[in-house]
């Protein structure tokens, strides 16, 4: 009995052609097995493989060697393991005193630490600041580059459903971001740092609030800036996906 399905529902289950699906494999995305008929079966696992594989070509625009080198690599170690761990063991920090630093339990913190658990971006804010550390290190940028491809950028998987991916590599007065929300993403509560930032709506809407009682609703095209220090929250305020060019400086957040 053949457990799996074949190209033409797997296809079908995706929303996509199984002439994609077959490119994919010639590309080296997925390797479905094959019945002793040489017909493809396609696993469960596949199935994601394959839906992650197309959310990174139609939405991240991503090319088939960037996805490779995302999806052969644990999305959530570099961030909810061995970085987060090393910046904390650098700094000589139990499990309790980091968590007490950062304002958040220790079980949540070890949580993250196991990959078991992504975080908000403002739980993660608080992480960064107590551990004296920026996003872009937790991503894994060492070298700085003048260009970033699209198919190389470091992408950072938080919960809430927000991915954030670096567009600049070693700049040392701006960090530059893309913000890429799902429907009722959220910051998860207000965070603030040093600097100021800017950010552009390049697509859907978001709703910000600035403390104490600034509300900014924005949409495609709109801009906002203001100073890092005022605690700030947002969420995505469309029906489907927002994207945000954010930009802080200095390299703070």
């Amino acid at each position: 009995m053949t457990t799996g399905l074949r190209i033409g529902e797997a296809a079908g289950a995706l929303g996509v052609s199984p002439s994609a699906l077959r490119l994919w494999e010639r590309q080296g995305l997925v390797a479905p097995r094959r019945t002793g008929g040489g017909y493809r079966v396609y696993s469960a696992h596949d199935l994601d493989r394959l839906a992650d594989v197309h959310r990174m070509r139609r939405i991240d625009r991503v090319n088939a060697s960037g996805i490779r080198r995302l999806l052969d690599a644990d999305p959530s170690a570099p961030l909810h393991g061995t970085a987060l761990r090393r910046q904390r063991t650098r700094r000589g920090l139990t499990l309790r005193d980091a968590a007490a630093a950062a304002g958040i339990s220790a079980g949540h913190l070890a949580a993250i630490e196991r990959g078991d658990r992504r975080p908000s971006v403002a739980a993660l804010r608080r992480i960064t600041r107590a551990y004296g550390t920026t996003l872009a290190a937790l991503a894994g940028e060492e070298e700085p580059r003048r260009v970033v491809r699209t198919g190389e950028r470091a992408t950072l998987h938080l919960g809430q459903g927000v991915r954030i991916q670096q567009l600049a590599v070693g700049a040392r007065a701006l960090e530059s971001q893309l913000f890429i929300l799902e429907r009722a993403a959220s910051s998860d509560g207000a965070y603030s740092h040093a600097g100021e930032e800017f950010l552009y709506v390049l697509e859907g809407a978001v709703t910000v609030w600035i403390e104490p009682r600034e509300r900014h609703d924005l949409v495609t095209g709109d801009a906002l800036s203001f100073p890092s220090t005022l605690p700030h929250r947002w969420h995505n305020a469309a029906s489907g996906e927002t994207r945000l060019l954010w930009i802080n400086t200095p390299p703070t957040f």
